[in-house]
């Protein structure tokens, strides 16, 4: 399966959970209404969809309210290995600057680091601000070393990646791209003032699902070879134990724009860990990362 299918995937589902949020939100009436403004009956599979849905919100809230009462170790959690996720690409960094060559390593990586961070601080301190709920510079303290982290990892790779290499030109429009997403995000935020808010938080959901589903780009590979030794292990180890964390301090929160790309990010880690385990007999496990990202 390609890449961009699985990000368009990703994209959609995303979409499609923050419009059924908003709606919950906005309190929308179960009962249809006619042009006159008369209540129509709904059918008996819209009771039955009903009676579904006040299950699952009565189920979903029930969690988040337990959730709340944990809602500082699950802030503190989710910096500590957000942080750590985004140190992971360093021993590859290191390794370029070392040998002075990118070797077989792609700018991709390093530039999601950088772009994911940029999005969550923007929304977090954004949202901090207009919403006054500082809870939310969570996502500044998380993310901020993020940036910094990939300022150095991009500085690094365009010192050592040769001029004529296509790996350089595509690093340079994913750049490109990030810039005018950036100010498009600032002009939102001043023109749009609270409403900015919804765009900036999807966003970065978007952002985060598309970053949680990047690895399956070599999953053709895995399943034709039957190895996966292109996913580190302890680099999808991480992925889940930072979804997990994060996806908390989003429920505990009620921040569907933090919890519902981290749901997104600890199914696919289920995924790449289940293969991990299936083709370990076969001698495809994967190894310690050692060179951060592939």
């Amino acid at each position: 399966m390609q890449a961009w299918y699985l990000r368009a995937m990703a994209s959609v589902l995303v979409l499609e959970l923050m419009i059924a949020e908003a709606s919950h939100v906005h309190g929308q009436s179960s009962l249809g209404v006619d042009p006159q403004g008369k209540q129509v009956a709904p059918s008996a599979s819209s009771r039955q969809f009903e009676r579904v849905e006040f299950g699952l919100l009565s189920v979903s809230s029930s969690i988040q309210q337990k959730l709340h009462e944990y809602l500082r170790p699950l802030s503190g959690a989710a910096v500590a290995t957000t942080i750590a996720l985004q140190l992971s690409p360093l021993p590859s960094t290191l390794e370029i600057r070392k040998d002075k060559s990118v070797k077989r390593y792609d700018g991709y990586p390093y530039f999601s680091v950088l772009a994911g961070a940029s999005l969550w601080c923007i929304y977090g301190a954004f949202s901090a601000w207009v919403l006054h709920d500082r809870t939310l510079l969570t996502m500044v303290a998380a993310n901020g070393p993020g940036v910094v982290m990939g300022l150095f990892y991009i500085w690094s790779y365009f010192q050592y990646v040769p001029a004529e290499d296509p790996r350089r030109l595509s690093l340079i429009r994913y750049l490109q791209f990030g810039c005018i997403l950036l100010c498009c995000e600032f002009a939102m935020c001043w023109l749009l003032g609270r409403s900015a808010v919804f765009m900036l938080g999807l966003l970065g959901s978007v952002g985060s699902a598309q970053i949680a589903l990047s690895p399956f780009k070599t999953l053709p590979e895995v399943l034709h070879t039957r190895s996966t030794r292109s996913w580190p292990l302890d680099l999808c180890l991480w992925n889940f134990i930072q979804s997990m964390a994060t996806g908390g301090f989003g429920l505990a929160n009620s921040d569907p724009w933090v919890w519902v790309p981290n749901v997104i990010g600890v199914l696919a880690a289920i995924v790449q860990l289940t293969l991990i385990v299936m083709y370990a007999p076969a001698g495809g496990a994967a190894q310690p990362c050692k060179a951060g990202l592939p």
